[in-house]
């Protein structure tokens, strides 16, 4: 779609060094940054402060207790101030045969870069820094001054950043906050919060040793009582028994009813062909499935493990078994309370044997104000550039960590940018369409256009 008067010079330096951008996609993508076994994190901090400077940002580098912080700044034309949140870090490849190609090695292929990290994070940051440079070749300015945060701790539950950004409250001042992205099917969405999270292992030991399985008529197997203390959490019906575990839920709001009324039905018929989804939860219909992703609280098995996993047979009563477990959590829910339900349910029921151990500092749910200025640019950027309302998702879906600068910084904070839901984010063969990438590029553009004229 052309571009309207005023961003076209802008639009066509985006264009013509499309290929530029793919190049520092790959680049990014090549590098390693897997946060939770700390691969590559050194190299790939490195490698952003410098991409940053070479796009004309004046950086620092922040250490902390985990993986440095990488700030970026920019003076622009207007009086506003835009802050920009990424992270570098990504997630672990495994399991690497399952990939097409080798996930660190980017290959294009059907249109599209194929490498970890493509869309979660690295395609973000290029598109943002290409809007950048485009504004500085084209008119030698930004239109507003920009501000830009990239962390390598959020494919660990972000630590560091909530401490962080309440301590340098001066340095990210900001007029409004986009954040790293928000998936979508066709045209970005804008999502203005997001869930927090609670991720716990519980862990049952019933012997030291496993046994042969003809003792099972006599000793306890410490996956089937797994299996039990799970199967009260939840029934069938998907209701979440965790007594205490809605107990601080905020009630939607009226406006937050309008925006959800206006999120167009999912494309379930789509999405069952794309992933090979044998239905979806409770046999919703497409329009019902919004609401219910968007807003309902969750306590999901992220996995579960006892006894032999491997090839062949082994026959044993197990001794220990474990299970992963995420909450996803909403407004205004606490992910330490949600901990302390659990713990109490289980002994409630008679699984005080049963360790509950927190995986992660947790996250807290946020959302941010539907009728901000940085919301209304962000809209009219998306009529612009895609010729389409976007989709507002008032919460969000994800986990990170939004509440930082909702709370601390006191700014409305949107997350939006380039990403489709086939994207195969945290999965094997993640990838980011080129023409994406490149009108997402645009799309920022006109972002910074808009909220610097607001």
């Amino acid at each position: 779609m052309r571009m309207e008067r005023g961003l076209e010079a802008v639009s066509a330096y985006i264009d013509a060094h499309s290929q530029k951008a793919v190049e520092d996609l790959c680049e990014l993508c090549r590098q390693p940054s897997v946060s939770t076994t700390h691969v590559g994190i050194e190299e790939m901090a490195r490698l952003i402060q410098a991409r940053l400077d070479r796009a004309g940002l004046k950086t620092q580098r922040f250490e902390t207790t985990h993986n440095p912080i990488i700030y970026g700044e920019l003076k622009g034309k207007g009086p506003r101030t835009l802050l920009f949140y990424n992270h570098y870090d990504v997630q672990p490849p495994d399991p690497v045969e399952d990939w097409v190609s080798p996930p660190f090695e980017p290959t294009l292929r059907d249109g599209h870069v194929f490498a970890r990290g493509a869309t979660d994070n690295k395609g973000n940051i290029i598109s943002r820094l290409a809007a950048l440079e485009a504004f500085l070749a084209v008119r030698g300015e930004l239109p507003c001054t920009v501000k830009y945060m990239i962390e390598g701790n959020e494919e660990m539950s972000s630590p560091v950043i909530g401490p962080f950004v309440e301590g340098h409250r001066e340095l990210l001042a900001a007029d409004g906050c986009v954040w790293e992205d928000s998936s979508s099917e066709h045209v970005p969405v804008l999502a203005l919060g997001n869930k927090g999270i609670l991720y716990i292992e519980l862990r049952c030991r019933t012997a030291n040793v496993d046994f042969h399985s003809s003792h099972a008529p006599i000793y306890e197997n410490a996956a089937w009582r797994l299996v039990w203390a799970l199967s009260t959490m939840k029934d069938r019906d998907e209701n979440i028994l965790v007594e205490g575990f809605f107990d601080d839920v905020a009630p939607l709001t009226p406006r937050e009813r309008e925006i959800l009324a206006k999120v167009p039905p999912y494309d379930g018929a789509h999405r069952r062909e794309k992933f090979d989804i044998r239905r979806f939860l409770l046999d919703l219909p497409d329009g019902k499935l919004p609401e219910r992703h968007l807003t309902s609280p969750t306590l999901n098995i992220a996995g579960i493990w006892g006894g032999y996993t491997g090839k062949g047979r082994k026959t044993i009563v197990t001794g220990q078994a474990a299970a992963k477990v995420d909450c996803r959590l909403v407004a205004d829910q606490d992910p330490q309370k949600i901990m302390a339900c659990i713990r109490r349910h289980l002994d409630k029921h008679g699984f005080g044997d049963i360790e509950v151990v927190n995986m992660g500092h947790g996250s807290f749910p946020s959302k941010s104000d539907p009728d901000s200025d940085i919301v209304k640019a962000c809209e009219r950027a998306c009529r612009r550039v895609y010729g389409q309302d976007p989709p507002v998702n008032p919460f969000g879906t994800g986990s990170t960590p939004v509440w930082s600068v909702i709370r601390h910084l006191k700014i409305p904070v949107v997350s939006t940018g380039v990403g489709k839901l086939t994207a195969r984010t945290h999965s094997a063969n993640e990838n980011l369409k080129v023409a994406d990438l490149i009108q997402g590029a645009k799309y920022m553009a006109a972002i910074l256009e808009e909220f610097g004229a607001t």
